[in-house]
């Protein structure tokens, strides 16, 4: 085993040794006795794998509700002959707003007393809604804001569709291919690369999602809105679990490595 020589007392000080010792406490399978019965199998922790439920309920809505919309938000700048430059440099200004300030706002718009959105509601004689505080629209609540758009992504989309060259899209016109038909044929297998990579930082992104729903409702109600991320930082620094949260961290990092690599791999097949 790997020990490094102390500089004060001139004793070796183990350090890989005690990491793998507290990884092995928590990746015990569920038949088998713990040391001193004291820790609990990371497996057996039913939250545990409601937090894997909530990770991937999260990605399922942000790519379903917000993956598109920079792309649609880059194709209509394209097609813009006035005011490009002024809209791009406003589609920018999202990135530029800190997370805890868009929090802030948006939990005063889902505010069940006095926030917009149940105003909204009843201006169409709908029932107000506790929103945040509901455990079957808190998920949907916290992704909601990123159908807004704006960011670098609609920047690197725009780079990517002026980067097309305009021999191929000169050659397009003379064939008829305008409009809707040059979008699908034309902007989108051009693009394709860019569409791919931001797929991919997509779904790194939302598996390692910890700030956004531990700010707007501290992984709840009733643990509703706890992430992989937040169920890390938990035995972290609320229980003090090392061992737990080293765990956790290391199948994180395997779950994203598998999902990143079967990505690349259907790429790969696609364009094979």
């Amino acid at each position: 085993m790997a020990k490094v020589k102390s500089n004060t007392d001139g004793k070796s000080m183990p350090t890989i040794k005690p990491y793998l010792a507290s990884l092995a406490v928590y990746f015990v399978p569920p038949n088998c006795e713990m040391v001193n019965n004291q820790n609990v199998s990371m497996f057996k922790m039913p939250y545990y794998w409601e937090a894997w439920k909530n990770t991937f309920i999260f990605l399922l809505l942000q790519l379903s509700m917000c993956f598109f919309i920079p792309l649609i938000q880059a194709l209509f700048l394209n097609e813009l002959t006035k005011l490009q430059k002024s809209l791009t440099t406003l589609y920018i200004l999202p990135a530029l707003i800190p997370t805890s300030v868009n929090v802030i706002i948006w939990r005063w718009i889902w505010h069940p007393d006095y926030g917009v959105a149940n105003q909204i509601i009843k201006f169409f004689g709908g029932q107000p809604q506790t929103w945040l505080s509901d455990p079957n629209l808190v998920k949907f609540c916290i992704i909601f804001p990123g159908i807004l758009g704006g960011g670098l992504t609609v920047l690197l989309y725009l780079s990517a569709i002026q980067g097309i060259s305009t021999d191929i899209m000169e050659s397009a016109s003379l064939d008829g291919c305008t409009g809707f038909g040059r979008i699908i044929h034309i902007i989108l297998p051009n693009i394709s690369f860019m569409i791919f990579i931001q797929l991919i930082m997509s779904v790194i992104t939302t598996m390692q999602l910890l700030d956004a729903p531990y700010m707007y409702a501290s992984g709840g109600p009733s643990g509703a809105s706890t992430t992989q991320g937040i169920f890390i930082y938990n035995a972290f620094n609320q229980d003090l679990n090392y061992g737990r949260g080293s765990a956790a961290s290391v199948i994180l990092l395997l779950v994203i490595a598998a999902l990143t690599i079967m990505q690349m791999h259907f790429e790969k097949s696609e364009k094979e």
